[in-house]
């Protein structure tokens, strides 16, 4: 193993744009390097907006599916990466599958890992055609009534949300965009129920790195035993501002190490790629400003300009026309204010308004 690299943090945000393609360099959306880890789509329609920060031109493609990946949370997905993604996210043992699911097992009797597998079938099980997810709830929990508990929220016994979530893609089950109340239908494809594959850790480290293994097993609610046997091979060692212990891909070395102008100016949704680091420190160092992005509840957009997050922004839909309040952390220059006019046209499109405003 060689000397770790040395570079600062400037260096590791344009490095990061530029992996994660926000100079809208590529034209199709099913090449975008961003769906090797997912797009997040919290709350629902975020994923649209995330793309449209990335595209020339933004298209409907079927080749997309929406599922429950990482850490439960609804992700945009390739259909045909979804069985080698359930394999990997399905927990491999009990450590594993008690942190993926949390404490919403601690009532039932059992290991978490047998009552993920047992969710799991029950999907199969239940979810033959297009179903409310309400409908689904009450199906799993006659299905398997052993596994419910008590909802203080919903006065019912029924599974817990995140057991659901935890089981849902080897349960076969993708999400319907766009659908309130929520409506659930099976996948083509299903997979057993095993945690077969590696955690996909080397795109985390392509594209939001350079990171740790802390990161990573954050990032996927997984155990840190799992991310040790999954961690990949060929790595760079990384030190950041003098930091040690950090990691990349080998073939991402010389693009960390000379990155391009993080040039572009973007209107990034709450859950979008370029804020699902882990490291949140490295990305906003000012705890303030950490504040304002990431809430308890209802997170923001972030202003993007030249790598750094400028400012936040919510958008409020009427009609055919969208608000936009911008809250900069700081002055912006009438160049910048500019272009975010032009990008809150781009957002305005991927939400299907025809008006855009700014406050």
């Amino acid at each position: 193993m060689g000397a770790a690299i040395e570079v600062d943090r400037h260096q590791v945000l344009a490095y990061r744009v530029g992996a994660q393609q926000l100079d809208r360099s590529e034209p199709e959306v099913t090449r975008l390097a961003v769906l090797d880890l997912g797009v997040a789509d919290t709350p629902p329609g975020s994923a649209r907006v995330a793309f449209a920060a990335r595209l020339p031109s933004l298209e409907d493609d079927d080749a997309l599916v929406t599922v429950w990946g990482a850490r439960g949370a609804p992700f945009v997905h390739r259909a045909a990466d979804l069985p080698a993604l359930a394999a990997a996210l399905f927990p491999r043992d009990e450590a594993d599958a008690r942190a993926r699911v949390g404490a919403s097992t601690a009532r039932i009797p059992g290991d978490d890992l047998e009552a993920v597998r047992a969710t799991a079938s029950a999907l199969r099980a239940v979810v033959t055609a297009p179903v409310a997810k309400g409908t689904m709830s009450t199906a799993l929990t006659a299905h398997r009534p052993e596994l419910a508990a008590y909802c203080p929220g919903c006065r019912v016994e029924h599974l817990s949300d995140q057991l659901i979530r935890v089981a849902g893609l080897v349960g076969g089950v993708r999400i319907e965009p766009g659908t309130t109340p929520l409506i659930v239908s099976p996948v083509a494809d299903r997979v057993p129920d095993t945690g077969s594959a590696p955690l996909p850790a080397r795109a985390y480290l392509r594209l939001l790195g350079p990171g740790t293994t802390a990161e990573v097993a954050a990032y996927f609610s997984a155990s840190k035993a799992r991310v040790a046997e999954d961690w990949p091979e060929d790595l760079v060692e990384v030190r950041v501002d003098g930091k040690a212990g950090f990691w990349i891909p080998a073939e991402a070395e010389p693009a960390l190490r000379q990155p391009a102008a993080p040039d572009p100016v973007r209107l990034l949704p709450p859950s979008d790629p370029y804020l699902q680091t882990r490291n949140r420190n490295l990305l906003v160092p000012e705890r303030a400003e950490q504040k304002a992005l990431w809430r308890p509840l209802g997170n923001p957009g972030a202003i993007l300009v030249d790598g750094e997050i400028a400012g936040t922004w919510r958008a409020k839909l009427a009609g055919k026309r969208l608000t936009i309040t911008l809250e900069a952390f700081r002055p912006l220059r009438p160049a910048t204010l500019a272009a975010i006019n032009a990008e809150a046209g781009t957002v305005a499109t991927a939400r299907g308004a025809t008006d855009v405003r700014i406050a």
